[in-house]
């Protein structure tokens, strides 16, 4: 529901009610990421992002929020840096949450809106209560808890992708998201890169 601001008048835009949590976490964990960063920024164009994708991995993986009932350490091996993130519930309980995900920037979003994408991310089940598989997902204006996708992990990091297309006119949200398989203790995978790329464009379709 739209809020009157009493000062100005001026109306907060409403938003989908699985969205509301997981943007207040995006908006803590961006202020904390840009705060541990500054003097590292590079500005990219849009031409830059769509060339390129956006791409989390090593010390950029920091980025990453979770939701209630995930939780997420930082650690290294040979392979170099992951995200180890462990899952105490599945998405479908009740409670609104992206999981564990990656905000898209504005410039970002605006450069990929109207185009397929591919969602790659490189993961393994954890050595220690590795879950059997992930769910992936970008949640939009116009997907939500429906469109997560299953893919099933090996012990050893490989790479997965899916491709998805939104008929969205405005990427007004954007959430990079996974979750680990919750099932008994088997629910903690290591996530060393996640990354978006645009496909070829397509027609956007208003509401």
């Amino acid at each position: 529901m739209n809020t009157p601001s009493p000062a100005s008048g001026f109306r907060l835009p409403s938003l989908p009610d699985w969205a509301f949590f997981p943007l207040a976490l995006a908006l803590i964990g961006s202020m904390i990421y840009v705060a541990l960063n500054m003097g590292d920024r590079v500005t990219l164009t849009a031409d830059d992002i769509l060339e390129q994708g956006v791409v989390h991995e090593g010390a950029g993986l920091q980025g990453l929020t979770t939701g209630n009932g995930l939780s997420v350490v930082y650690l290294s091996d040979e392979s170099g840096e992951f995200a180890r993130i462990t899952a105490e519930r599945g998405p479908f309980d009740g409670i609104q949450s992206a999981g564990a995900f990656f905000s898209l920037t504005e410039p970002q979003r605006e450069a990929l809106r109207g185009h397929r994408v591919r969602i790659t991310a490189t993961l393994r089940a954890a050595p220690v209560n590795g879950a059997e598989g992930v769910q992936l997902n970008l949640f939009l204006p116009d997907r939500g808890q429906n469109n997560w996708q299953r893919v099933v992990l090996s012990e050893d990091a490989e790479t997965y992708s899916i491709e998805i297309t939104s008929r969205a006119c405005s990427w007004d949200l954007a959430f990079l998201a996974l979750w680990p398989d919750w099932d008994a203790q088997a629910n903690t995978v290591d996530l060393y890169r996640y990354e978006i790329q645009a496909l070829e464009p397509v027609e956007c379709r208003s509401r």
